[in-house]
């Protein structure tokens, strides 16, 4: 081979390899450009075509460790470099406490600096303290055979100076996560992000979590694969939009192969990354102002100038929004943002598939000017400049937004909407003859549908947005419904509060009454039985077990024993839902033509007079400290069905303790009670203690 030709070959590799990313004074660089990566954890079997069609510009994914790895590896990077997409190679050592890797492996996954698409390396996951000596081994290695390419990882131990010297001098980006949903709210997120700049520096990046982690999804009951289905798509784009207004100059989104099961985050996630990109160079190398002043406290914005122009991303975090989203649109929102140049210039508002325009003028403060947003839905971006070109770029790249979403955006709508009924359905707070805010959801989605039919993408887009309104409607008035039910939960059944889509872990809570209500429902119960009714079916008269008096009438102290016919049995523990209903049938074994017995006990502060309220399945009889205040046997009308107050029941009470038994037959099918006493002042105890 011939000098000149070897010069060549060098030269060459040396200009790839310079088109690699760097990080120049603290801003990440590719093809001499501001980069902001938008990625995923990628499994093998996530595609370049995956990656693309989500939005995203990054690949991160696990490294090759031997030579043959390396050049499979490499047709991996070529096949994303034609879609323009740059990657991330992850050298695995950190949180599973494995080794660092051999020398030698690192040489080798070197060599894919030649690749012009090889953005950082990513030398460390959930990094603690004694991992710290093998990434000064591995990020020396990678610097003396590629000295040019960043080193990325992220850190969970404690924030020591020995780790502060090494992520400071050893890494040039630091990737810091944490987990708000569904513990934290957004405004706790964005103290994070303070935080770990004060530690670190910048630039930062950050993990999007775009699930709940297992064992939340399965403490809330959600999810039959383990992560449950939550976050909404809403929380997913305020959570990549929170780590945007703390400065965060990357996202990356985890994991791939779960926002493939989730249509309806992946197409959230596919807007804001496409979103995101329309200002790349802003928001990775722009100048930032935090926290503007902002017209309501729950918007959130900054500020990112760069060149001749900025860019403001504003975002709505109310306390409730890491629970959920409520379906509000602000209207004229005012945001104060730095402008040096004297001639007002003009501000439109991204709000895909429309670029909305603002109104500007001049601020309070002399080197400010005031932005008006005539509406803000959830978070967006606002462009301010003078340069009409920018503009018209800006403009043509989101008209291409709802066309790169067309495949997405069905199956998203679908999901969500499928979520969201699914718990207002549970609830029983939708049926087939009501109405409701299901029906505009409905509709939207059928708009949705006929608009990607006729190939009119930005009517689709907006008929998805409108289905989205719709189901952040529904799950708005459930949680206010719940939240107002509070006070009613037992301390384990709160924390099924922590979103939607544990709600129905509460039983009765649909049909729970309203918190002022004056009739105060029994919840607590001893119960004994079954005994015979000796209903024979057929005679119209008072089935001869009803009439008679079994044990329990008379003994009431918890340790008193019967023969049923069951076996031997005591009095037991037994729980009304939150609608009143105790519900009889799974608490024995033989359950038709019976009758059982159930026991609670009211204290009065002082005797008074007030109202039993009865609901059986089937008839009942009800004593007062052991005397008959009701009798009534649905058998000779062949039963009935239960349904809360029924009967209305005189009663006197003692002051002091009050033992009240309802004795309920079964014909056969349901066995159900309510019981109820009228306490509006809630001045009785109706615990059994």
């Amino acid at each position: 081979m011939g000098k000149t030709l070897v010069v060549g070959l060098i030269l060459a590799i040396l200009a790839v390899a310079a088109n690699a990313g760097q990080v120049v004074d603290g801003v990440l660089m590719v093809n001499g450009k501001p980069f902001y990566p938008l990625g995923s954890w990628n499994s093998d079997y996530t595609t370049p075509e995956d990656i693309a069609r989500l939005g995203m510009n990054t690949s991160f994914r696990g490294g090759p460790s031997t030579p043959e790895a390396v050049e499979t590896f490499r047709e991996l990077m070529r096949e994303c470099d034609q879609r323009g997409i740059q990657v991330v190679p992850y050298l695995s050592y950190g949180g599973a406490g494995v080794q660092p890797w051999a020398p030698e492996a690192v040489r080798a996954i070197a060599k894919l600096a030649t690749e012009p698409n090889l953005l950082a390396w990513y030398v460390g996951d959930d990094i603690g303290m004694q991992h710290l000596p093998g990434i000064r081994q591995t990020v020396d290695i990678l610097r003396e055979n590629t000295p040019t390419i960043p080193t990325v990882a992220d850190y969970i131990a404690k924030e020591t100076p020995e780790a502060k010297t090494v992520f400071t001098q050893y890494i040039d980006i630091r990737c810091q996560y944490a987990y708000p949903i569904p513990d934290e709210t957004f405004a706790q997120y964005l103290e994070f992000f303070d935080r770990q700049r004060e530690f670190v520096g910048d630039p930062l990046w950050t993990w999007v979590q775009s699930f709940m982690w297992g064992r939340t999804g399965r403490a809330l009951n959600v999810g039959a694969e383990g992560p449950g289905p939550v976050p909404d798509p809403e929380q997913v784009r305020l959570l990549a939009f929170a780590a945007i207004n703390r400065g965060v100059r990357g996202l990356l989104f985890f994991p791939h192969h779960e926002l493939h099961r989730l249509p309806e985050l992946a197409a959230e996630v596919a807007l804001t990354c496409r979103e995101i990109r329309l200002f790349e160079s802003h928001l990775a190398a722009g100048t930032t102002t935090f926290n503007l002043p902002t017209s309501l406290p729950e918007v959130n914005a900054t500020a990112f100038q760069y060149g001749n122009s900025t860019v403001i991303s504003a975002a709505v975090f109310k306390p409730s929004y890491h629970r959920w989203v409520d379906a509000d649109v602000l209207k004229d929102v005012s945001i104060d943002c730095p402008w040096a140049d004297a001639e007002l210039p003009q501000a439109v508002l991204t709000a895909t598939p429309d670029m909305v325009p603002c109104s500007v003028s001049i601020a309070p403060n002399p080197e400010q000017i005031r932005v008006t947003l005539p509406s803000l839905e959830i978070a967006g971006f606002v462009l301010i400049t003078n340069d009409n070109f920018e503009l018209t770029r800006v403009r043509r790249m989101a008209m291409r937004i709802p066309k790169d979403l067309r495949t997405l955006i069905m199956p998203a709508a679908a999901a969500q909407h499928r979520k969201v009924s699914s718990v207002v359905w549970q609830l029983g707070r939708d049926n087939l003859y009501s109405t409701s805010d299901m029906m505009d959801a409905v509709r939207a989605q059928d708009a949705c549908a006929a608009a990607l039919d006729r190939r009119d993408y930005d009517a689709a887009v907006r008929a998805w947005r409108a289905l989205l309104r719709a189901d952040r409607k529904m799950l708005d008035d459930v949680m206010r419904y719940a939240e107002a039910h509070q006070d009613m939960l037992s301390p384990s059944q709160q924390a099924y509060l922590a979103s939607p889509y544990g709600l129905q872990n509460i039983p009765g809570l649909g049909d729970a009454p309203p918190a002022d209500d004056p009739r105060r429902f029994i919840r607590e119960y001893l119960v004994a039985g079954p005994f015979a009714l000796d209903w024979d079916g057929k005679t119209p008269e008072t089935p001869p077990g009803f009439a008679r008096a079994y044990p329990p009438e008379s003994q009431t102290r918890d340790d008193a024993e019967f023969e049923t016919l069951d076996g031997k049995g005591k009095w037991k523990n037994a729980e009304a839902d939150l609608s009143g209903l105790l519900r009889l049938l799974p608490l024995f074994k033989t359950t038709e033509n019976v009758v059982c017995y159930a026991q609670c006990r009211v204290q009065a502060p002082r005797e008074m007079d007030t109202k039993l309220s009865l609901g059986s399945n089937d008839g009942a009889a009800v004593f007062v400290n052991g005397k008959t205040v009701f009798s009534w046997s649905s058998a000779p009308e062949g039963g009935r069905s239960a349904h809360p107050h029924q009967n209305e029941i005189p009663v006197h009470l003692q002051a002091g303790m009050n033992i009240v038994v309802v004795k309920v037959e079964n014909l056969g099918r349901d066995w159900q009670l309510y019981l109820a006493i009228h306490d509006p002042k809630q001045e009785l105890k109706l615990e059994l203690e």
